[in-house]
């Protein structure tokens, strides 16, 4: 299968006391620097029981989580959609993974941050040239774009906005919720119910959740002019 894209793989087989704990044990014993799993449009118990490992992996991690439910194969996209919220770290690593997906396939990377239909016009230019400053620090030399859109419901303005991308990357928040379901954010939720495109929810660490641009220099700061927004939690 690896081969048919071109990458290098090397099956490893192991014992553990859950497929979760060796998933995670594992690519801290491989040392890896980012874990990538599947996720289907599947129902009942194997829902249940896969959302449930996936869930256990991304609170265990030391390292990104990527989990991805792909409809088409990764070669063929074209368009790739990040919703951005806050300029943190996060965001940098949501950026730089889309850009390399880009680089592969020649495909264009759209940042899209939805703001308050309220916001004001600095406040618009200023979150603007700031997701600009992102992406000249990420990929200088790549053709992507900034898409500032003004909607109270931010799940719809995303669902609108992907509906010509061919693959939107969202960022994993995760949260406690009952057993049985992945713990994403309710914007996130939304979104992925609803897709019809596809998808890559990207986790990080909990060590790192609330880490900012400190390893980019001269990279945008989180502060934020005017009142706080309700904008995409991906």
């Amino acid at each position: 299968m690896s081969r048919g894209f071109g990458v290098e793989a090397e099956p490893l087989l192991r014992i553990d006391d859950s497929i979760a704990q060796g998933i995670s044990r594992a690519s801290r014993e491989e040392n890896a620097n980012l874990i990538i799993m599947g996720w289907g449009k599947t129902t009942g118990l194997r829902a249940r029981l896969f959302g449930n490992v996936i869930d256990s992996v991304l609170w265990a991690s030391h390292c990104p989580v990527a989990v991805t439910r792909l409809l088409d194969s990764p070669t063929s996209f074209r368009r790739i959609l990040v919703p951005i919220e806050n300029l943190t770290q996060q965001a940098v690593r949501m950026v730089q993974f889309a850009e390399v997906l880009a680089d592969e396939n020649q495909a264009q990377v759209t940042l899209l941050h939805v703001c308050d239909r309220h916001a004001s016009p600095n406040r618009v230019s200023w979150m603007e040239s700031q997701l600009k400053l992102l992406l000249a620090k990420c990929s200088p030399n790549s053709n992507s774009e900034v898409h500032i859109v003004p909607n109270d419901d931010v799940a719809s303005a995303i669902l609108q906005e992907a509906q010509s991308y061919d693959l939107v990357v969202l960022r994993s928040l995760r949260r406690r919720v009952s057993v049985g379901e992945l713990a994403i954010s309710d914007v996130t939720t939304q979104v992925v119910k609803q897709l019809t495109c596809s998808l890559v929810m990207l986790g990080e660490p909990q060590r790192q959740s609330s880490a900012l641009l400190a390893n980019i220099p001269n990279a945008p700061t989180a502060s934020i002019p005017d009142r706080p927004e309700p904008v995409v939690e991906g």
